[in-house]
């Protein structure tokens, strides 16, 4: 009988672990004024294939600020604490002192590709996410050009050779948020499974490149 008690007193200990346990990683951050987790209303910002890693364990203090009112009454509460990209630096690094800096970090626009929550592709990207969003397509298009981009050999396009041509992705050499290269050239890109490194530096016409695809080379523009 002794035996009986302890054993049953054990199961309903841990009965009350794993339920205690299992509601409290389920609850994530709780509206004061209804008591419900915010994500009970919101399933949709906390679910997809990638997920924001700030709203791990369904948290969204880390962004949002918690109010007792009703936010359904008053749409301010709950807002985001920082509507700049100071929020997103507080657990992201910032790059706006590299050398060379994507005009849209500087603008501090990091919502232009990401997005906030949870997003179908990894990084957060956008699904419409695309560098011809706002460079022109005649960039890699264009096999001779006089002013369509810096980057040619006399009149030739060179990213027309790279892009056009051959198909590299523009991340092979270019990084998306800063670099310690000018025009955004990073030192270590990707084009497919290999991994592409790139030395450059800049002339008064043109440039010098040593990559792992092919030895040193320069370019001068006319």
């Amino acid at each position: 009988m002794k035996k009986t008690v302890v054993v049953l007193a054990v199961a309903a200990l841990c009965s009350a672990f794993f339920v205690t346990s299992g509601t409290a990683a389920e609850k994530g951050t709780v509206d004061p004024k209804s008591g419900k987790a915010c994500y009970e209303c919101h399933r949709s910002k906390v679910t997809g294939a990638y997920v924001h890693s700030a709203l791990a364990d369904k948290e969204c203090t880390p962004c949002h600020e918690v109010s007792a009112g009703s936010h359904q009454k008053d749409h301010k509460l709950f807002g985001v604490k920082d509507k700049s990209a100071a929020l997103c630096y507080q657990c992201h690094d910032s790059n706006s002192k590299a050398k060379s800096v994507h005009p849209v970090i500087e603008a501090e626009s990091c919502l232009v590709c990401h997005a906030k929550h949870n997003s179908p592709q990894q990084y957060l990207l956008k699904v419409e996410a695309d560098c011809f969003n706002c460079h022109e397509k005649a960039l890699v298009e264009q096999k001779q050009t006089t002013k369509g981009t810096a980057f040619r050999d006399g009149q030739d396009n060179l990213h027309f050779v790279h892009a056009g041509t051959n198909k590299i992705s523009c991340l092979a050499c270019h990084n998306v948020h800063a670099s310690a290269q000018l025009h955004l050239i990073t030192p270590k890109g990707k084009k497919g499974a290999e991994t592409v490194t790139t030395t450059y530096t800049t002339t008064d016409k043109g440039g010098n490149c040593t990559t792992s695809c092919h030895d040193a080379m320069g370019y001068e523009r006319k």
